[in-house]
């Protein structure tokens, strides 16, 4: 008996679920608390080292913040309750914003990945049916296309740096009303700024991805079921929870560190 509850627990078929998804989210997450520690130790906390390891890990921090952005998309598939969801994340996205802006002006987040996350969702649900009837082979290509196209659309022009560039129309640049969309201005800070151009593609992507994902699921090998470390399943499930609390903690730990070393 103690063999098949092993056995079942690492082959978790049966029930359905694909935990690679929460073992790949919960990495990711795990990355992006690591990430904000070294900003923290860089400009809330300064410390020469800490300064080194955040523009080393800059790089890596994109990608970080793309798998996110692409698993939240993929999630979609499997949730019915999209709009729900969507609003909820809205909710907090927005509290992080009045929060920051209140209590770090300097540092605020206007429109960051909790808000592009729960803006896709949204959108989803919201025109779900509707988008489903487009074909994922077609839809796929075409977001990786436009996201592509608009990756550095914050920057004041559309397509692939050095190779093809079409500026943005300089009314759009007027001021920063539409810097949800990726339209900015000289000037506008967001610590954390996620803008729906290019991102909500990469959303997209993910959610037609994950209806593949669902549509063939009894093709996926094994190993996309299984559960050898239900802790990193239980923090990929739970990414919200730990995301709202992980910074509020590691501040008190520094700020506390901090005070009595200078004692």
């Amino acid at each position: 008996m103690n063999q098949n509850v092993q056995v079942q627990g690492f082959n978790d078929r049966a029930n359905g679920r694909i935990h690679i998804i929460d073992y790949v989210r919960g990495i990711a997450l795990l990355y992006m608390i690591f990430f904000h520690l070294t900003f923290d130790l860089a400009f809330v906390v300064p410390t020469e080292w800490g300064k080194a390891a955040f523009y080393a890990n800059e790089g890596v921090a994109v990608l970080d913040t793309s798998a996110f952005i692409l698993l939240a998309g993929i999630s979609c598939a499997f949730s019915r309750s999209n709009l729900r969801r969507g609003g909820r994340l809205l909710a907090v996205a927005l509290a992080f914003t009045v929060v920051t802006a209140f209590f770090f002006p300097g540092e605020a987040i206007y429109f960051g990945i909790l808000h592009l996350m729960s803006v896709g969702m949204i959108l989803w649900g919201a025109f779900d049916e509707f988008l489903k009837k487009a074909p994922a082979a077609v839809m796929i290509p075409l977001c990786a296309v436009i996201f592509t196209l608009t990756y550095q659309i914050s920057k004041g022009f559309v397509g692939i740096q050095g190779l093809f560039e079409w500026p943005v129309p300089q009314e759009l640049l007027a001021n920063n009303l539409l810097y949800p969309l990726g339209f900015i201005k000289g000037g506008f800070l967001s610590v954390d700024y996620v803008p729906l151009l290019p991102w909500l593609f990469l959303f997209l992507g993910g959610a037609y991805i994950g209806g593949l994902l669902t549509k063939y699921r009894d093709r996926l090998p094994d190993f996309c079921f299984a559960d050898p470390l239900p802790w990193l399943g239980f923090i990929g499930r739970h990414t919200l929870i730990v995301y709202i609390v992980h910074q509020p903690v590691m501040l008190g730990i520094l700020y506390a560190a901090d005070f009595l070393m200078k004692r």
